[in-house]
């Protein structure tokens, strides 16, 4: 579970098809997917985290020595994180990677499509705040810090453009809960990776199962038996 949740193990063992000349099925490592993937979650997860500081006071040194190590590549002032050049990368390639393939192309969604948008719309607007657009991060603090303990105060002077920030994360806040990002919770509700794969020594059933006629494993095996040992199938009991 926690190679699953910490390094997308399942990803990282994808692999993709492509129908070639002949026609010939073929299979090939699908690694590029899953470092994007990486990629994005974990910036993700930093620019959540660094962002904490507009809600916390006084700030804990330990998102000082994140900062600083996010910014670590100093090139312009003021300092570049590098978080917001993957994330963004990242996204970009996820939704251009939707739009180019035929074949995702086909099965993909409005809400697929609506998702990475309002990622997007999200991470920009968020650059352009820091690197272009001058915004009075006093005022800004002083409305989060509002919010956060349940009195919110509307600042005097503010960028439209933090406006349309903060409301693109409220919509992303509502939206998360009914949409497929809740994949964040659902992989430690998934039965293959969270539950003992014992089904063929121990039967599991739920207490609140009312009572029914059932065949097992062995009552199963011992039916085909014959059938199985001339088809050369592994068998629990000889």
């Amino acid at each position: 579970m926690a190679l699953e949740v910490l390094l997308f193990r399942s990803l990282f063992r994808n692999t993709r098809a492509e129908l070639q000349d002949g026609p010939r099925l073929i299979y090939a490592e699908n690694k590029f997917l899953w470092l994007t993937g990486l990629a994005f979650h974990w910036s993700l997860l930093i620019v959540l985290v660094r962002h904490l500081r507009f809600f916390l006071l006084p700030v804990p040194g330990l998102l000082y020595t994140l900062e600083r190590y996010d910014g670590f590549f100093q090139v312009v002032e003021p300092t570049l994180y590098v978080t917001d050049v993957v994330i963004l990368a990242a996204l970009l390639y996820l939704l251009g990677r939707r739009l180019w393939d035929p074949q995702i192309r086909y099965f993909s969604l409005l809400a697929d499509y609506f998702a990475l948008f309002l990622l997007l719309g999200l991470v920009i607007s968020g650059i352009l705040m820091r690197y272009f657009v001058k915004v009075d991060l006093v005022n800004v603090k002083q409305l989060t810090l509002g919010l956060a303990s349940f009195s919110p105060s509307v600042p005097r002077t503010a960028s439209p453009l933090f406006f349309v920030h903060l409301t693109l994360l409220s919509v992303l806040a509502a939206y998360f809960p009914f949409s497929k990002l809740m994949h964040m919770g659902g992989v430690f509700l998934s039965p293959t990776r969270n539950l003992a794969n014992n089904s063929r020594m121990k039967r599991h059933v739920n207490p609140w199962n009312y009572p029914v006629k059932v065949h097992t494993y062995q009552e199963w095996e011992d039916e085909f038996r014959e059938k199985m040992r001339a088809a050369g199938l592994p068998l629990e009991r000889e």
